[in-house]
Order: C-alpha cells, then sequence, then structure tokens
C-alpha cells in the first residue's frame, strides 16, 4: 500500500526527556491501517526542509483517529518539528513499509535508542502475556520508554550501560539465557545496526525466528529515489528499505 496523504492537526506535542518528543496527530485513515514496524513520512512545516522524515509509528487510537510518534532531535529537520505546536496542521503520508509479523505466541520485541518506538507500538497491539519486551539505555534517563509499555506484557526487562537502572548491560546480552531457558516463536529486533545484528546472530544460534527493522535516510518513502538501499544476504542486489522493508526476515538483509 502506498499510503495516504492526510493533513492532520497535532493534539498532543511535549517533551518527555533529553532530545526526545511525543506527538499525537490527528490521522484518521492512517490510525485505522498502521500496523506496529510501519512508519509515517512527515513534512517539517519549514521551506528549508523540502524533504519527508520518515517517523516510526509509537501507537494508534483508531477510535479517536490518533496517531503516535515518539523522534529524537538529531538534525535541523527534526528540531524544526520539536517547535510545532498544539493545533498545528501537517502533512503526513502513511502507513508506509512493512510490519512486523504478530501471529507467534511467545513474541521478544528487543529495542534501543529510539527503535524502542516500534516495539511499543507491537506491546500496545498484543495480546494479553504474548509479548516479553527488552529494552536498553546508556543511562536511567534513557529508558523512561519503560513507563509507557502497558501491563498487559509478559514480562519487561530493562537494562542499561552504566548500570543506573536495571540489568547493567546491553540489552542483548540477556538474550542467550532467555532462548535457552524460555519457549521463543519470534525475536523483533529495532534500534542501533550492532544491536540488531548481534541479536539477530543469537536468535540464529538459537533457533529463534527473527524480524529487524532497517534504518535508513529517506528521499521519498516510495521506492522511487533509491535513497534508502540494503543488501540482500543472498549477494543478488538490493531491497528498498521505504517499500521491501523497514521489516524484514534477518536472514535475508545484510546487517
Amino acid at each position: 500500500m502506498a499510503g495516504y496523504v492526510e493533513k492532520g492537526i497535532i493534539r498532543l506535542h511535549k517533551k518527555i526527556a533529553k532530545d526526545i518528543w511525543q506527538m499525537q496527530i490527528e490521522l484518521p485513515l492512517t490510525a485505522r491501517e498502521a500496523k506496529p514496524g510501519q512508519f509515517i513520512h512527515m513534512k517539517v512545516n519549514d521551506p528549508r526542509y523540502l524533504l519527508r522524515r520518515p517517523i516510526s509509528i509509537a501507537g494508534t487510537d483508531p477510535e479517536k483517529g490518533l496517531v503516535e510518534i515518539i523522534y529524537r532531535i538529531v538534525g535541523k529537520g527534526t528540531e524544526a518539528m520539536s517547535h510545532l505546536k498544539e493545533g498545528d496542521v501537517v502533512d503526513s503520508l502513511g502507513p508506509l513499509g512493512t510490519s512486523f509479523s504478530m501471529d507467534k505466541d511467545h513474541i521478544v520485541g528487543i529495542g534501543g535508542g529510539i527503535g524502542i518506538a516500534p516495539i511499543l507500538f507491537m506491546a500496545r497491539q498484543a495480546r494479553p502475556g504474548q509479548m516479553t519486551v527488552v529494552i536498553g539505555g546508556r543511562n536511567k534517563e534513557e529508558v523512561f520508554w519503560k513507563d509507557l509499555f502497558p501491563d498487559t506484557v509478559r514480562k519487561m526487562i530493562v537494562t542499561t550501560d552504566d548500570g543506573s537502572y536495571g540489568i547493567k548491560g546491553f540489552s542483548v546480552s540477556v538474550l542467550p539465557q532467555m532462548f535457552a531457558e524460555e519457549k521463543v516463536d519470534e525475536a523483533c529486533v529495532c534500534g542501533p545496526a550492532i544491536m540488531m545484528k548481534t541479536a539477530a546472530e543469537m536468535a540464529k544460534t538459537a533457533g529463534v525466528y527473527c524480524e529487524v527493522s532497517m534504518e535508513r535516510r529517506m528521499g521519498c518513502g516510495i521506492g522511487t529515489c533509491l535513497g534508502c538501499v540494503c543488501d540482500k544476504k543472498s549477494g543478488e542486489g538490493h531491497y528498498k528499505v521505504c517499500t521491501d522493508g523497514p521489516v524484514f526476515n534477518a536472514e535475508e538483509v545484510v546487517l
């Protein structure tokens, strides 16, 4: 699906951590269709920034027609986004891309950094007890995400690099023991590239099916500009992350 072009009113926009903002936008068509792992392509509302920005969807409320995004200020475009006010109208194209599969009995969602947003959407859509969530950050301030997850998750594991909250270490460090001790049907990973590669390798060793959400800079978001390609593991060409992904079987892409 190519997605809908919608102009939506910002109903909520607030800073929730250092350089991290939460926004809820009235986008009824996107809210009705969106699935975990998909994204919207937003115009910044500033003539200096012509290209849209791809932002993962963190949740939806189809009854109210709301789409929630959580984004980090990483450049001038997202800096301009942070100055938008509640009541402003923004232009969105979405939902775009592929989604995580949600048909397994026990899914482990592993997220790091802003890549936690699609895992949050998954947890909000999952059946009670279907998901175990593993999230990590550099310190206690970076794992504010834990308070956004529903209490219907099977278990939540939080790690911090400095040990200021939860388990000291990286999020992937808990996976080998989990895969060995529990029946895990699927691992879904989104975050820094090295984290995704390591998690995918651990899942393969344990015989656990794994999906990863690739991050790339995107120009068009609809497969035309070829600015977001990633290599096929088969060596036979490339995938377009915006349309063939962003969610892939980890065995199909070079991480």
